[in-house]
């Protein structure tokens, strides 16, 4: 059903500025819906690229609603005059760190100054990316400069952020709640209505509640994953690894929930805890979560070392972005990991499904390989099967699965030190609680 204009009877216009990971999926839904929407973006090599039906990343189900909606309800375009037009405008832009750690307002900044002169009474402006509180009011400040234009009278701006996992923005964008905080109780309810008429439910705030819960949320993840971690470097102190006692912890124990460790990047978590620090006294939590979860790859080089060599050996690194089924190597782990091995002076090959470049041979990549460090648990790795890879490395391969994909409940193991599989013993009732598919001898 076409989305119409109450006033005008017309469809109803909306700008996504910033057509990436977060916009372009979030553009096409729109386009769904029966709005007419301009991707808006100053690259014009993607934008190049999408006016040809291509998708710059992976995203399920965004190729079939590409092509669908395409020179139809759906224009990518590098035209800052299109704003005009619109009834909506989105900014999903990046919100970058400095090198201090410092949060950059740059690429928004940049966005409205490019705007301004299209800005025009009765439109709501969305800020759409991860900010540090009072950026939605930073930005009404800014857009108080512009003439006849007055925040909650006749110009509504709120900041609405997105929720959703990169890789199914799709299916998940109508099936969150959309947290709506507008810079007024006017702006609140302008863009509630707009969110609601997508068939998303929505939950009303004010917009430094709204920019808090969206910190909040990917800090919580972020210092539960560094617990995680921290248990597994503790464990590993004690000469035992980390899955056999999370086991232990959580099986059937209704306070249990203790998340399993892994490397813990990506351009959200690496830096959101950084919007936050400045106004706590004592920021050690997540400051400490953050040196936790970036310390992970040298921990496992280290352990690593005390069992071989890597001087003149083939380190292979499977898996390059930075989580599972999507093609994303912002603030990887992973080439923290190439970079530590390549000062131990191993020759590093590097492979990912999903990344241009790097979707090479698996067999011929894992041949006569010394070491194998499993950085990205994708679901075609965990299909290989331990048997197969003995007959690709070298006799004496250490294996480094902190995901565990192997099922041996070990994280650093010798290839060769499995040679008995395990079966559940039913009888004894061990097999309850031991899980092991591997016996180390």
């Amino acid at each position: 059903m076409v989305k119409k204009s109450k006033s005008r009877g017309k469809t109803e216009v909306v700008s996504v500025v910033g057509i990436g990971r977060v916009g372009l999926p979030l553009a096409l839904f729109i386009a769904g819906k029966g709005y007419t929407v301009f991707g808006i973006d100053t690259d014009s090599s993607k934008v190049d690229l999408i006016s040809k039906g291509q998708m710059p990343f992976m995203e399920k189900g965004a190729v079939v609603l590409l092509k669908r909606y395409l020179g139809k309800s759906f224009f990518a375009t590098t035209d800052f005059s299109k704003i005009a037009k619109s009834k909506i405008i989105i900014l999903t832009l990046g919100t970058p760190v400095d090198e201090n750690m410092n949060p950059s307002l740059v690429q928004i900044d940049r966005a409205i100054e490019l705007s301004k002169k299209y800005l025009k009474q009765n439109q709501i402006l969305i800020l759409r990316s991860t900010v540090s509180p009072g950026t939605t009011n930073y930005v009404k400040s800014s857009l108080n400069e512009v003439p006849k234009i007055k925040i909650g009278e006749n110009f509504f701006l709120a900041f609405c952020p997105e929720r959703i996992a990169e890789g199914r923005s799709l299916q998940e964008l109508e099936e969150i709640p959309q947290i709506v905080g507008g810079a007024d109780r006017l702006s609140t309810q302008k863009a509630a209505d707009f969110f609601q008429n997508l068939g998303i439910e929505v939950n009303k705030t004010d917009d430094v509640s709204a920019e808090l819960a969206k910190l909040f949320t990917n800090m919580y993840r972020y210092i539960n994953f560094a617990v995680a971690n921290e248990f597994m470097i503790l464990a590993g102190n004690y000469h035992r690894d980390i899955y056999q006692i999370v086991d232990l912890v959580n099986r059937k124990y209704k306070r249990g929930g203790l998340a399993m460790p892994g490397l813990t990047g990506g351009p959200c978590l690496f830096k959101d805890g950084f919007f936050l620090v400045g106004d706590v006294p004592f920021a050690d939590l997540i400051v400490t979560s953050w040196k936790i979860n970036e310390s992970v790859p040298l921990f496992l080089i280290k352990k690593i070392r005390e069992r071989t060599t890597l001087e003149d050996k083939k380190a292979v690194i499977l898996g390059l972005a930075f989580k599972a089924e999507i093609d994303d190597i912002r603030e990887s782990l992973a080439f923290k990991v190439k970079k530590a091995l390549e000062r131990e002076r191993a020759k590093v090959f590097l492979h990912d499904p999903y990344v241009s470049g790097y979707q090479n041979d698996l067999d011929e990549t894992l041949k006569n390989a010394d070491l194998v460090f499993v950085a990205t648990n994708h679901a075609v790795y965990k299909k290989l099967d331990i048997d197969n890879i003995k007959k690709l490395v070298s006799k004496n391969c250490v294996i480094c699965d902190v995901w565990n994909i192997f099922g041996t409940n070990k994280i650093i193991f010798t290839i060769g030190s499995l040679r008995i599989r395990l079966s559940k013993d039913k009888n004894s009732g061990l097999g309850d609680i031991f899980e092991t598919k591997w016996r180390d001898v």
